[in-house]
């Protein structure tokens, strides 16, 4: 089988062209993912501090993974990974949006420094869960 070199030249350019895309859903994909991660350590969180379970001696791993994640959040988001659940409002508003995961991070930080300390969790979780609502509420669709 013979292949032209025009084949080749179109092949590559319909590739490259393709790149940018399967970045910017690549980027998107990995954000749901991460973001279902923090979902996952905040809801173990709560069922531990709720007595749902009594896996205490985890409560320093979830607050911690949930203080790692928070600093990855902002990264979370670049032009062009618009899409899933995350709204436009994101990209409008992006010093709004800024301060908000300003607000997750200090929040997951303080959580992460009282089940530490040994302090009472509970308020700290409930700190954690209004940064959570405070982008949810506007930035992501339900």
């Amino acid at each position: 089988m013979r292949i032209h070199r025009s084949n080749l030249v179109g092949a590559a350019t319909l590739a490259l062209l393709a790149l940018p895309l399967g970045a910017s859903e690549g980027a998107m994909e990995y954000r749901q993912h991460t973001m279902a991660a923090v979902g996952g350590h905040t809801t173990a969180l709560f069922d531990i501090l709720t007595g749902k379970v009594e896996h205490t001696g985890h409560l320093a791993a979830h607050a911690d993974a949930l203080k790692a994640m928070s600093g990855l959040a902002g990264t979370l988001f670049p032009d062009g990974s618009e899409g899933g659940d995350a709204l436009p409002a994101i990209w409008e508003d992006s010093a709004d949006f800024a301060e908000r995961l300003s607000a997750f991070e200090a929040a997951a930080g303080n959580l992460s420094d009282v089940v530490a300390a040994g302090g009472e969790v509970m308020p700290a979780a409930m700190q954690l869960g209004q940064a959570c609502k405070g982008c949810h509420d506007n930035y992501r669709a339900e």
